[in-house]
């Protein structure tokens, strides 16, 4: 038997850790859950779709390409992030996964959010 393997969680580290939480769940609209403390003594903000915040380390270079969500009403959200002027990578677009955009979170990453089996016109 193969071993399974399964996305647990991913830490970012940022550089405004309050800055952060408002984009991830204010404007993204990610679930909080229960904070476990890091070993080193940083505050985490966790959230139930697998990432955490964590302060950051200054001058360190990004350490992801990009992190992408699976959400069921990409043009609410991308409207939502527009009005809070979010940088945007790229607008709404036919991607490969669906309905797709591209935005910044407050410290540059690169974050993908896409909606399945929905095509800019038409659907």
């Amino acid at each position: 038997m193969e071993p399974e393997i399964n996305f647990a969680h991913m830490v970012l580290q940022v550089g405004d850790i309050e800055a952060s939480k408002h984009f991830y769940l204010d404007l993204v609209g990610l679930t909080p859950r229960r904070a476990i403390p890091l070993a080193d003594g940083r505050p985490v903000v966790p959230f139930t779709q697998g990432i955490a915040l964590t302060s950051g380390k200054p001058g360190k270079p990004l350490q992801i390409d990009h992190i992408a969500f699976r959400v069921n009403d990409v043009r609410t959200i991308a409207e939502r992030l527009k009005a809070a002027e979010v940088k945007f990578f790229n607008e709404l677009h036919d991607g490969v996964l669906g309905l797709t955009i591209y935005v910044a979170d407050p410290d540059g990453n690169k974050v993908e959010l896409f909606q399945e089996g929905v095509k800019l016109e038409g659907s």
